[in-house]
């Protein structure tokens, strides 16, 4: 867990075309005050899933705009909704990608 969002990474763990649906699942019975993003490995690299609430909309938060600008500043690619967001990036930018979103995450929830 990070300042504004939290986060983790399933490895090959579970298939990456479910690991919104986990992310989703998990958001609900933790923390629903910060953003959750879960990876999972792909062949495409790591593929990236956020979610968020309505009410961290309401405070400003846009998953599609942060996801998109956090991946494309490790060489991803990445978009959505204000509520939920993906993105693919490559394998071992993880860390890299989060403190980036991090910070993007807590500037949007100030504004």
């Amino acid at each position: 867990e990070l300042e504004n969002i939290q986060y983790f990474h399933a490895r090959d763990n579970i298939p990456d075309t479910i690991v919104g649906i986990v992310a989703g699942m998990c958001f609900y019975k933790g923390n629903s005050e910060k953003p959750i993003v879960a990876f999972a490995e792909s062949d495409r690299g790591v593929k990236v899933s956020a979610r968020a609430t309505y009410r961290l909309v309401e405070r400003g938060v846009h998953l599609a705009k942060a996801i998109k600008e956090a991946a494309e500043s490790v060489g991803g690619i990445g978009g959505g909704h204000s509520i939920a967001a993906g993105a693919t990036i490559p394998e071992g930018k993880e860390d890299e990608f989060l403190r980036i979103l991090d910070r993007i995450i807590g500037e949007q929830m100030r504004r």
